[in-house]
């Protein structure tokens, strides 16, 4: 597919990418395009009697995402930010020219974790408590969006649609076998029974251990689906779950039966209801605005320059290096964490972290960072839809830590992989002949399995990363480095759960975090939020790629440009973080889809 998707990329724009970089990047282009873009650049106006309207196949992210390839050809080119959404919904809630707001599912369903969605929710109870109305509709509709639109105060599916209502089931997929079969030797080390993110390459199926915490884990996103869902609908939970054992899938009418849904609506019907609670009845639609165009014609008002709370969102992969789109690199977020700590104005900071973590060595780096910050100013972490491995070694620098209770976090676990193909060489024909001048000096070879001298060494050094995570993990949180190594293991928890074992402090969102350092460092509400890192653009990204600036535009051919922009479009797999020197990771034991 990829390599299809190349050929395409080659075919389409390849005649014209040479000029159109060339274009942007000369002063003479960016003159013109910075001309274009102001003059379009004029502030919308909100009508009285409007609906703020929320597509709910929005990417959501938690930073506004640095453009690559996915997003550049992507049908869907609506991407929000959490902040974003949450802003405008409470903002709307005291505008007086908004008088509903519009959960509209008719573009397909919603792609975003479940912590997010309970930050949305937080938002709409929010709205819903000002007196206004949510009207909700979806074509079809899974879980995750009868999650969020459960909370509306009318909610309707097509007469066509279906709702899935089946519980949730996570999938691994298990490589061992096709490796022997080709000759791909695995060997490993790790430290924790749970650690099993290296397991899809050595078994052919879950480990008991593995299989124990997915269980769990899941079993707690459900419980908290069934709380919120239930409440917001008045149902018993256990018809829910018996819907979900017994039916799966229903059809719209039978989930009005079932009192899930109000009504049986086509698209134009939920509109003419829009219409008659805008008092637009007479148009062909109702008074609407979306996220965006109301951010823009109704902007919060931060004038506290003096008084920054500072968010630094660690979101990604953590890799070592400046890393790339969609990455944590640690020298990138180093020099970042450090203009925060040197900036008089940033009074605090939230470390917003949704990442699974990585490279152990790039992990803590960026902890130490955070550390000395945390000596200057106070530092509180709140945690995403994940923050694990990784993700955990970089919270313990927060005085205090803020979850959902659907985050996914803990995995406190260290591991190596190292790969050979020595079968498969020699298979072939293929020798490799090797002279060297210490016993060691070929230790990274991967034409041969290591010896047992040799994966001593590699052990020593994870049990001492490990014994090192005990101990950050044992003084930030306060618990004996026993109590640690039980929960630790490589286990994953959910929010709640990790809260009862002293691993998070609070349940609550990034708002209730940055509320925390508002009346800790008595701001009175009059502060302005910063963002970090700086956004780096995909020219800039590109113009990286290539070494400077200095570019002759004329030698770009559509090879190259390809070649670029496949390398820019950094996307979350095990591959990517694996790309590390020391071979050493703290990584989530799988990559979690929870469906």
């Amino acid at each position: 597919m990829k390599k299809f998707l190349q050929q395409v990329f080659a075919s389409t724009i390849g005649s014209f990418a040479g000029l159109l970089l060339f274009f942007i990047v000369t002063s003479g282009g960016f003159f013109v395009l910075l001309i274009a873009l102001l003059m379009s650049n004029t502030t919308p106006k909100i009508e009285n009697q409007s609906a703020l309207v929320l597509n709910l196949t929005s990417q959501i992210s938690d930073y506004q995402k640095e453009i690559n390839l996915t997003s550049l050809v992507s049908e869907n080119n609506n991407i929000l930010t959490l902040r974003e959404i949450t802003s405008a919904i409470n903002k709307a809630a005291e505008d007086s020219r908004i008088v509903a707001l519009y959960l509209d599912g008719s573009q397909g369903s919603i792609n975003s974790g479940y912590g997010t969605l309970t930050e949305i929710r937080d938002a709409l109870a929010n709205f819903q408590n000002s007196g206004k109305k949510i009207i909700a509709y979806n074509v079809s509709a899974g879980e995750k969006d009868y999650f969020l639109t459960s909370i509306a105060d009318e909610i309707s599916l097509n007469p066509m649609g279906m709702m899935e209502m089946n519980g949730l089931a996570s999938s691994q997929l298990f490589f061992a076998n096709a490796f022997q079969k080709y000759g791909i030797g695995v060997q490993i080390i790790r430290v924790g029974k749970y650690k099993s993110a290296i397991e899809p390459f050595i078994r052919s199926d879950y480990s008991p251990e593995s299989k124990i915490q997915t269980t769990e884990l899941l079993t707690d996103i459900w419980n908290s689906f069934l709380e919120n869902t239930a409440k917001n609908r008045s149902i018993e939970t256990n018809n829910i779950n018996n819907i979900a054992n017994n039916q799966g899938i229903i059809s719209s009418k039978k989930a009005q039966e079932l009192k899930l849904i109000d009504k049986v609506s086509y698209q134009d019907e939920i509109v003419e209801r829009l219409k008659t609670i805008t008092n637009n009845e007479t148009k062909d639609s109702f008074r609407q605005i979306d996220i965006k165009t109301y951010l823009k014609a109704s902007p919060i008002s931060e004038d506290y320059q003096n008084n920054q709370i500072a968010v630094l969102y660690v979101e990604g992969a953590i890799v070592d290096g400046e890393g790339e789109v969609g990455q944590v690199g640690s020298s990138r977020y180093i020099k970042e964490i450090r203009k925060i700590r040197q900036d008089k104005n940033i009074k605090g900071v939230v470390a917003r972290i949704n990442s699974p973590g990585g490279s152990a060595v790039a992990s803590e780096l960026i902890l130490r960072e955070l550390q000395l910050t945390a000596q200057a100013k106070p530092v509180v972490v709140s945690m995403g839809d994940v923050a694990a491995s990784g993700g955990y070694w970089i919270a313990t620098a927060g005085e205090k830590i803020f979850a959902h209770d659907t985050t996914v976090t803990g995995s406190i676990g260290v591991f190596g992989v190292l790969f050979n193909i020595e079968d498969l060489a020699q298979n072939n024909g293929i020798n490799n002949g090797v002279v060297k001048t210490n016993e060691f000096a070929d230790l990274g070879d991967t034409f041969r399995a290591k010896s047992n001298e040799e994966l001593t060494i590699y052990q020593k050094n994870v049990e001492r990363i490990y014994d090192l995570f005990l101990t950050k993990v044992s003084q930030a949180r306060k618990l004996p480095i026993e109590r640690v190594n039980e929960i630790a293991q490589g286990r994953v928890w959910s929010g709640i759960s990790a809260q009862e074992i002293g691993l998070v402090d609070e349940i609550g969102g990034l708002n209730k975090a940055i509320e925390y350092l508002n009346e800790k460092l008595v701001l009175n509400n009059k502060y302005q939020i910063s963002s970090y890192p700086t956004k780096r653009s995909f020219e800039t990204e590109l113009l990286t790629k290539l070494g400077n600036s200095n570019i002759n535009a004329n030698l770009i051919n559509k090879e190259t440009l390809v070649k670029l922009i496949w390398e820019s479009n950094s996307e979350l797999e095990l591959k990517e973080i694996l790309d590390n020197p020391y071979k050493i990771y703290s990584v989530l034991p799988y990559k979690l889809n929870i469906k």
